[in-house]
């Protein structure tokens, strides 16, 4: 069945401008990926979910690839960061790498945060500040949410 595609629509509605999805081939993707009626909720500021869909049966190993991608994403950014502290400002990257990000009110912050320090990048010519500004956004939270059936869970014949 299409069990998947209401919980889309939540995950969507509820985490959409943070969720990453990867989905598995099936009716979800269909549900998800047919342009240009897609499901998606986008909030005010235009953003929504960012969707894959992989056409295998590894769809597990495919979102735990994107999770273990963002961490890595986060972690290049936080080094970085504490590199060109005296840069930035040590105020501004205390709170960027500080930041309670729990709930939306959190996250919002987190992204006023990152557009300051990309501002403040933008006037620095360093390779490193050009890298930081490339990993910027991973400094706020992300939510990878890995959607599949009966195929990929190995549990039908």
């Amino acid at each position: 069945g299409c069990g998947e595609t209401p919980y889309l629509k939540l995950v969507s509605q509820l985490f959409g401008d943070r969720s990453v999805i990867a989905n598995a081939t099936g009716c979800s993707s269909i549900y998800g990926g047919n342009p240009p009626t897609t499901p998606w909720a986008k909030n005010k500021e235009g953003r929504g979910p960012a969707w894959s869909n992989s056409l295998f049966e590894d769809n597990a190993e495919f979102g735990l690839g994107m999770r273990v991608a963002l961490d890595k994403q986060h972690e290049m950014a936080v080094e970085i960061v504490q590199q060109l502290s005296t840069d930035i400002g040590s105020e501004l990257v205390e709170s960027l790498l500080n930041a309670d990000q729990r709930d939306e009110s959190g996250i919002h912050d987190q992204r006023e945060r990152v557009v300051i320090l990309k501002d403040k990048l933008s006037n620095l010519k360093s390779e490193e500040a050009r890298r930081l500004l490339a990993l910027a956004d991973s400094l706020v939270k992300k939510d990878v949410w890995i959607v599949g059936g009966d195929g990929w869970a190995y549990d039908i014949g």
